[in-house]
């Protein structure tokens, strides 16, 4: 069994079944030695909404560990990255086979891009039930 995506956090909301928690993420420099001296370190703080029944066992400055399976990071970085990614390619690619501009094709494939983002955006409470976020106090 693969080990799960972890990153600690802290309580920041609490709101029925929401709870939402503030995390520092930490690119993947962060953990090198000479990270500082080239400048390419970074961490930034990220806020994420989980859906828990459990919320209520919750109170605003809990310090919590947020885990996800490997297999719905996956699935949530092909939503966000992969799939737009293969829209954007394919539009510039038909959109120079027949013919357009440039301008008129790279237009068109944000355009695309900006049409997913909006129907996902639309999916978004079925997708929160499907990619499953745990949370547990430390």
């Amino acid at each position: 069994m693969e080990k799960p995506i972890e990153h600690k956090g802290r309580v920041v909301l609490v709101e029925g079944d929401r709870i939402d928690v503030e995390m520092t993420v930490e690119g993947a420099c962060a953990t090198c030695k000479a990270a500082k001296a080239c400048g390419m370190g970074e961490s930034r703080d990220k806020v994420v909404s989980l859906l828990t029944a459990s919320a209520g066992l919750y109170e605003v400055g809990d310090e919590v560990m947020v885990s996800i399976e490997r297999k719905m990071g996956i699935k949530a970085a092909t939503y966000a990255y992969i799939f737009p990614f293969f829209i954007m390619v394919a539009v510039l690619l038909v959109m120079f086979g027949a013919g357009f501009s440039e301008t008129a094709a790279g237009l068109s494939s944000l355009g695309a891009i900006a049409v997913y983002y909006a129907v996902l955006a639309c999916f978004r409470h079925r997708i929160e039930r499907d990619i499953i976020f745990k949370l547990r106090k430390i």
